[in-house]
């Protein structure tokens, strides 16, 4: 009796320490109310081309002059917590993101580019297509729009991020693995840079991502929109991006 009581006591100690730390997060909790001084924004956790798209957005911040706190969530919970108000917005995704979910607004000039491909070790079948992975064991990110709406049907995995994606790729647990270029490289050379692991066949998909802010903080869009395409005109965004890849894989 004595150590069930001990055990649930441990339990409520354990769920209290939880709670605090939840509260006092920087994530947590709603915008306050008056002039927008700070934002925080839902990105996914270990996500390279987030990462790098992290550094074109809090620039453009920046120069409304508005600091940002990125809050790093898997990739769905990223887009509920953006969602339902929880963070003020998610960093970038593709378009017609908003119409799921639909109390974001979309940022209508791109933050950065995606391009979708096939990771794989022994796979040497030419991928030119979705269909063309039909029959293969297939891993995603969950989360991840576009590859799932590209394999929805197949024989897939969803990993919770990219290491995790492609560690199951490494130990043969599947077949191929659709991730962003950039980013699935990045991680390569970071975490499996003797596996083989390699790229095959032709992009999947290819597309702009875009910023998406909650509709409370509707005010910011123009601001944002105005800045993001006078820093684009400048120069200053590819700077940022060449930059960030030049860190990460050189």
């Amino acid at each position: 009796m004595e150590k069930i009581m001990m055990k649930n006591l441990q339990r409520v100690l354990l769920s209290m320490v939880l709670l605090l730390l939840l509260l006092n997060s920087p994530c947590f909790g709603q915008q306050s109310f008056g002039d927008i001084k700070t934002v925080k924004i839902s990105v996914i956790e270990n996500e390279h081309i987030h990462n790098m798209a992290r550094k074109t957005v809090r620039a453009v911040y920046e120069k409304i002059g508005i600091e940002v706190i990125f809050c790093e969530l898997p990739a769905r919970r990223a887009l509920e917590w953006a969602n339902a108000g929880k963070t003020d917005g998610d960093l970038a995704r593709i378009d017609g993101t908003e119409k799921k979910f639909t109390n974001l607004i979309k940022i209508l000039t791109p933050v950065t580019t995606f391009k979708g491909v096939v990771f794989t070790k022994k796979i040497k079948k030419g991928i030119q297509s979705w269909n063309d992975l039909k029959g293969l064991s297939v891993g995603i990110i969950a989360g991840i729009r576009y590859s799932d709406i590209g394999t929805k049907g197949l024989d897939r995995i969803q990993a919770k991020d990219m290491t995790h994606l492609m560690t199951l790729l490494f130990l043969d647990r599947l077949e191929v693995a659709i991730a962003d270029l950039d980013s699935g490289q990045i991680e390569i050379k970071k975490n499996f840079p003797e596996s083989k692991i390699h790229t095959i066949g032709r992009p999947l998909d290819s597309a702009p991502l875009f910023h998406f802010i909650h509709k409370k903080n509707k005010g910011l869009v123009p601001r944002f929109e105005s800045a993001l395409r006078d820093m684009l005109k400048s120069g200053q965004i590819d700077l940022i991006r060449k930059k960030v890849l030049q860190e990460v894989l050189f």
